[in-house]
């Protein structure tokens, strides 16, 4: 039993940054109505100020520093936190004031934003010896009950129990707290009243930042520090946050806790036990806890009261021309010809995340649905089709169909979650499958090579080999496929099928009461989707010739959503352009190679993407659209302003459905 207790009490120091994180993730859900995903990167960015305030003596900025050697540890982490709460207000007011109304997941893809941001950041700006956090807290163990304890995860747990009682109280007990829960319920009542939503929200950010840079900064010693996986944290944050039902401080901080001792029973156990998986099994545990907390209190998780939240992007009403598709295809084949080397493996990079992007059009476009794991559906078929080409030895293209069916299989199962729940809360559920899979599964190196990766034979029909990279014959294949399938998509917008998504994208109890089956269109609709992106990903494995986990990380698949809603997430030419603007993609290298972006690519993106979305929130192809039809009637007629649109969509919907029943 000691030994259990000694691994409980270890899983403190994560399970504290849980905590706190989660706190970070109420407190800005409820006064700002935003899931912060960022708050781990943020976390992570101010831990990085600290330590390097005290191993390297210098108050690092964002841009510049102040030379700050041999100062006390108490003013290092004020100073560190005043960070901490500049940041948190500057993201507030230059990304999320701009989208008070927007949609939950446009406020989700500003977060994914801002992390690729502080990432970015702090690669660039913060050197290796800073990635040791000195100690703060006293570590000298103490004995209880038989356990040999460090004192410092006792004292990480007492303090994150002060901070969300202060929390508590602050909002129960103090006007501007009473204010923040009014916002949360009713913010057209809150404001009618005399209170300020954005005032509270920007309050609210700061807090949230500050804890969450607090507990990064004392917890760093135990959790280590790293700019990816001190982001992820943030994961585990939403589980507990879900458990507090995004309301209750106490409840969240209880179960952030808890998780990060069963963790720390999970390592015990699995010491003990060698029949217990080995890899990621801890890092799932979040997922179980998202899942077993939305079964338990989905229907009654809270929504908060906006004045006037904004939908999605508008759908068109009509499809594109055939003329203009046929000029798009034309151009990509003579671009797939022309093009050599690097240019061209650029190119095929592109259409292949073309089809990662079509994949998240049809999900989230044209059904509604939140998902941030598409890259897991594509990791899926990669690994299958590794598996079955290089163990089974089934040939081409029998493998690649197999492997698509098991993505469109695990899509299928995703979508049950669905049935209960929406929005943003079914995006932290494919957030957390995401991760888990990826850790669990996909870094398994029984099933997937590990860190060694997974071989994909070069794909042969009839003797003749496709090649792969930057080879011709490849690159027209998988141009060949996704046209095909960009088609098809165009196709299913006019079906009945497409209708009914659209209807049930609207409003899914008026789809009910008009006859539509909508569990049947919420299934076929992430059937698609996964079988979209599970062909991606055998297309990626036939390119590449060898697949890793990185390809499928999380955050590779933030980034689609994020690069697709900025180019237009409900219509198939957004697809197309955000093909083009994806990591790796043809844009990307040709920049990298025109202006020497090199270190600083992935800052450059972030923060064209933030950009991007605070001032073309419908997206690239939709501005592109309207501004077409703007100049189409000026020179016929003299026309009328840009933006006098062309329809959401689901009133074509409704008339597909009714003209089909």
């Amino acid at each position: 039993m000691g030994d259990f207790l000694q691994f409980a009490i270890l899983g403190l120091g994560a399970g504290t940054v849980y905590a706190a994180l989660g706190t970070g993730v109420v407190l800005t859900y409820q006064a700002a109505g935003v899931v912060n995903v960022a708050l781990g990167a943020l976390a992570m960015y101010v831990t990085f100020t600290y330590a390097f305030l005290e191993n390297e003596g210098r108050l690092v900025l964002p841009v510049g520093g102040i030379r700050m050697a041999g100062l006390p540890v108490v003013v290092e982490i004020l100073l560190a936190l005043a960070v901490a709460a500049v940041l948190g207000l500057l993201a507030y007011a230059l990304v999320f004031r701009p989208l008070r109304t927007a949609s939950g997941l446009l406020k989700l893809v500003a977060t994914v934003g801002v992390t690729v941001l502080l990432q970015a950041l702090a690669v660039l700006r913060f050197s290796t010896s800073a990635s040791t956090v000195p100690t703060i807290l006293p570590d000298k163990p103490v004995q209880v009950a038989g356990a040999t304890i460090p004192r410092d995860r006792l004292y990480l747990a007492a303090i994150v129990i002060v901070v969300a009682a202060l929390l508590w109280a602050f909002t129960r007990f103090t006007r501007t707290g009473v204010a923040m829960r009014a916002v949360a319920e009713d913010e057209r009542a809150a404001t009618l009243l005399g209170h300020s939503p954005e005032r509270l929200s920007a309050l609210a950010w700061i807090c949230a930042c500050v804890v969450a840079g607090l507990f990064g900064i004392l917890a760093g010693p135990v959790t280590g520090l790293d700019p990816v996986t001190n982001s992820l944290f943030v994961v585990p944050a939403l589980a507990v946050a879900l458990v507090g039902r995004l309301r209750s401080f106490g409840a969240t901080v209880t179960a952030g806790i808890v998780l990060g001792m069963l963790q720390g029973v999970l390592l015990k156990l699995q010491q003990d036990w060698s029949w217990l998986p080995q890899v990621g099994l801890r890092e799932a545990l979040p997922f179980v806890v998202i899942v077993v907390a939305l079964v338990v209190l989905g229907a009654r998780l809270p929504t908060r009261g906006t004045a006037e939240e904004a939908r999605l992007p508008k759908v068109p009403r009509t499809p594109p021309r055939p003329l203009s598709v046929t000029a798009a295809v034309v151009v990509a084949v003579i671009l797939t010809i022309v093009l050599t080397g690097p240019y061209r493996t650029a190119l095929t990079t592109s259409i292949v995340a073309t089809l990662v992007c079509l994949s998240i059009v049809v999900l989230t476009g044209m059904l509604g649905q939140i998902s941030l794991a598409q890259m897991t559906f594509a990791g899926a078929a990669g690994f299958v089709l590794s598996n079955l080409t290089t163990r089974a030895h089934i040939p081409f293209p029998v493998a690649p169909l197999l492997a698509i069916v098991v993505a469109v299989a695990v899509g299928v199962l995703v979508a049950i979650p669905a049935l209960r729940i929406r929005g943003v809360t079914l995006g932290v559920v494919t957030l957390g499958l995401g991760m888990a899979v990826n850790e669990f599964v996909f870094k398994n190196p029984d099933w997937t090579g590990g860190l060694g990766g997974s071989r994909v034979p070069e794909a042969s029909l009839f003797g003749l080999g496709l090649g792969g990279s930057g080879d011709l014959s490849f690159a027209l294949f998988a141009l060949a496929v996704v046209t095909v399938l960009a088609l098809a998509v165009l196709w299913l917008r006019r079906t009945r099928l497409g209708g009914q998504m659209l209807v049930v994208r609207a409003n899914e109890r008026a789809a009910a009461a008009a006859g539509v089956n909508v569990a049947g269109v919420k299934l076929a609709g992430f059937g698609i989707a996964a079988g979209l992106a599970g062909t991606a990903g055998t297309l990626l494995g036939y390119q590449q010739q060898s697949l890793s986990f990185q390809d499928f990380d999380v955050f590779v698949s933030l980034t689609y959503v994020a690069v697709v809603y900025l180019a237009g997430i409900s219509r198939v030419s957004g697809a197309v352009i955000a093909g083009v603007l994806a990591p790796g993609g043809l844009l990307f290298y040709a920049l990298d190679k025109w202006i020497h972006l090199g270190k600083y690519s992935a800052l450059v993106s972030a923060i064209g993407l933030i950009a991007a979305l605070v001032t073309t929130p419908g997206g690239v192809a939709g501005r592109l659209e309207e501004q077409a039809q703007w100049l189409g009637k000026r020179l016929r007629s003299g026309g009328t302003r840009p933006g006098a649109a062309s329809g959401n969509g689901n009133e074509e919907g409704a008339h597909v459905v009714a003209g089909s029943s």
